[in-house]
């Protein structure tokens, strides 16, 4: 199963906020210039993640952005699911087949869709974050390496 890039731009996201921490607020050009994200693109998913309360906004112009505690507590099975349509890998259903009712590739790829619905089920965000200081100095200074280029 492939995640769409809205799916994958959240996650981007959520990971970099939760990195940098709550204390610190991150602006929407500090996260286009680390990804390459289209601005108006990462607009319409910052607008998505505040409204799901996966993060807190703050306007004006010292405003940004900051992960929402509680976000670290939720699976990514659950973050997923706020942002990709549906889980099904075909729609059977929406197509004209001669194979329809015949045919089992629509229940083998639904197990192997809800197999993988059930990994993203054991863990939660903040099992994505390093587990050590060392680690996440790296990650930054990656970070930070990578937006002076």
């Amino acid at each position: 199963m492939q995640l769409n890039k809205q799916t994958d731009y959240a996650l981007r996201v959520l990971l970099y906020l939760a990195f940098v921490g709550e204390t610190r607020l991150v602006n929407i050009d500090e996260i286009v210039s680390k990804f390459h994200i289209l601005r108006n693109h990462l607009i319409k998913i910052i607008s998505k993640l505040a409204r799901l309360k996966f993060i807190i906004t703050y306007r004006g112009v010292n405003g940004g952005m900051k992960i929402n505690p509680e976000t670290l507590d939720i699976t990514l099975d659950q973050i997923i699911a706020a942002f990709e349509p549906t889980f099904e890998v075909v729609q059977c259903e929406h197509l004209v087949c001669p194979l329809t009712g015949m045919c089992r590739l629509k229940s083998v790829l639904d197990e192997a869709s809800n197999n993988f619905v059930a990994t993203l089920g054991k863990y939660k965000l903040s099992d994505m974050l390093p587990t050590n200081e060392l680690a996440l100095h790296k990650i930054m200074f990656m970070f930070d390496s990578h937006s002076a280029k």
